[in-house]
């Protein structure tokens, strides 16, 4: 009788280190498909396409870690590291197996963070991140039961600590979004040189150079995107880029235009003002007397480009034309221009 025993509890203790590994495994598995959708269409296509949740969750700046704290200049995609934790949650398993409930906790930890910017900054969820989120999940309590009834814990404070440790886990990444400035109020002027609604908690910055062929191309789209959504705001901000020779003018110009003349009319001069892109000299000296250049309005011009161009190097803007999507005052994607078509931008137009 005590012979049974002793082989159910020995078959219980394997069975659940098995099963841990095992969802590890899975996990491994689906990570390897997450960053292979990146990839190959026809892998993200079994998460919707290139129109689903998980191509748009995929294309924000959430979905890649950078390592600026480290002097290293470069993002790595958050699937890779997804993919190390399991492999060194796996290993732990195996050598350390006192460490894996911390790790295991302060993985649930991140898949609450991811979980929450899907839920409350993108309002949009990618099928493969909440398959994945439930996979972390059912790992954390498969090894939390794992781990109730041993007493070699390597956290002060026994099992009950690791739950400060997805608290720790969440609150890391979760905490800058939070503490970092909402949508960058408008420069001096600034509020002058916008479209659409001003109040709107949607907005849109598009980042131009009135000598830019691509900034000429996609005007359109900033038609398209007030005519079917007339609750989003778009802020015009000028990147002036250093080879275009007459841009610096035609920047001063357009804003001498709003602060001397309005909203309206620098609308309409903006406009015109890629109309005629290829004779934009001409253009220009034609209407020159429209702005009195005092020195007042220089300094009022200079402030306003200087501050476009410091929340530009803020978001690592880099070129011409660049969009960045605001969504209830937090930014939600960037949008360079060979991505900047509406049907790859409207699900985050959306309220």
């Amino acid at each position: 009788m005590q012979e049974n025993r002793e082989k159910t509890e020995s078959g219980q203790s394997q069975a659940l280190p098995l099963a841990i590994l095992a969802v590890a495994v899975f996990g491994v598995l689906l990570t390897i498909v997450i960053t292979l959708s990146h990839k190959y269409e026809w892998i993200m296509n079994l998460c919707g396409g290139l129109q689903s949740g998980c191509a748009d969750v995929e294309s924000t700046p959430f979905a890649r870690v950078g390592f600026a704290f480290l002097g290293i200049d470069r993002t790595l995609p958050v699937a890779y590291l997804g993919l190390l934790a399991y492999v060194f949650f796996i290993f732990l398993q195996v050598y350390a197996p006192r460490l894996t409930l911390p790790m295991a906790s302060a993985m649930m930890g991140a898949e609450l963070y991811f979980l929450w910017v899907m839920a409350s900054i993108l309002k949009i969820f990618c099928m493969f991140c909440v398959i994945q989120f439930v996979t972390v999940t059912i790992l954390f309590l498969l090894t939390m039961a794992w781990g109730w009834g041993r007493k070699d814990h390597i956290l002060p404070g026994g099992i009950g600590a690791n739950l400060a440790v997805v608290a720790l886990a969440f609150m890391v990444p979760t905490a800058p979004v939070l503490m970092k400035k909402s949508a960058p109020v408008l420069a001096d002027g600034g509020g002058l040189t916008f479209a659409g609604k001003p109040d709107a908690k949607i907005r849109v910055d598009v980042y131009s150079d009135f000598e830019c062929p691509w900034c000429k191309k996609i005007e359109p789209l900033m038609d398209t995107i007030l005519e079917k959504n007339p609750h989003v705001q778009i802020v015009f901000r000028d990147y002036i880029i250093p080879s275009h020779k007459l841009s610096p003018y035609a920047v001063s110009f357009a804003n001498g235009v709003a602060f001397t003349q309005g909203r309206e009319a620098f609308l309409k001069i903006r406009k015109e003002m890629f109309e005629h892109q290829e004779t934009l000299r001409a253009f220009l000296e034609e209407r020159q007397d429209m702005v009195t250049f005092t020195p007042e309005l220089r300094a009022k011009i200079e402030k306003k480009v200087a501050d476009d161009l410091k929340i530009a190097e803020s978001l690592n803007v880099a070129g011409t034309p660049t969009l960045v999507i605001y969504r209830y005052g937090k930014m939600a994607q960037i949008v360079q221009a060979q991505d900047a078509v509406y049907e790859k931008i409207e699900r985050f137009l959306k309220p």
